[in-house]
């Protein structure tokens, strides 16, 4: 009667023959040949190997997300222009209007008590009540002369 232990070989033999030739001695032997999934315990040697590779491969990994954080960095970099462009044109959209820095020509109309605020391009960009400060013509002209 044979008794086998999980893990060990059918016939101490068959470590001195080739992969073809142990194939070739089970088919021999055996009652029935089966393709199927199944477990195999491992031996010391091939733990050792697949902590080997493990290690390999785990360093693998490590260097390739490095390298995704390095190139996920650089697009960021290369979006942020664009996202900042894109919420400034939703902005001129949303609120139909463009904020600008530059030269405002400030416009006093006495008879309707307004102030016009006219950009470079004379276009009028604002528009307000003149303060009291800004009727005192006396004061102005005092400006103005000062100016010269």
């Amino acid at each position: 009667m044979l008794n086998f232990k999980i893990g060990e070989l059918y016939d101490p033999q068959f470590k001195s023959l080739s992969a073809v030739d142990r194939e070739q001695n089970l088919e021999g032997i055996c009652y029935e040949v089966k393709e199927e999934s199944y477990t195999k315990p491992l031996t010391e040697e091939d733990l050792a190997e697949r902590k080997t590779e493990l290690a390999e491969v785990s360093i693998n990994i490590s260097e390739l997300e490095l390298e995704k954080k390095e190139i996920s960095a650089k697009l960021r970099a290369k979006i942020k222009e664009p996202k900042i462009e894109r919420a400034r044109l939703l902005e001129n959209i949303k609120h139909r209007s463009e904020h600008m820095k530059g030269k405002i020509f400030l416009i006093d109309e006495p008879e309707t008590g307004m102030m016009y605020y006219f950009d470079k391009e004379g276009v009028c960009v604002h528009a307000r009540p003149i303060t009291p400060s800004e009727k005192q013509t006396k004061i102005r002209t005092l400006k103005s002369a000062g100016n010269e």
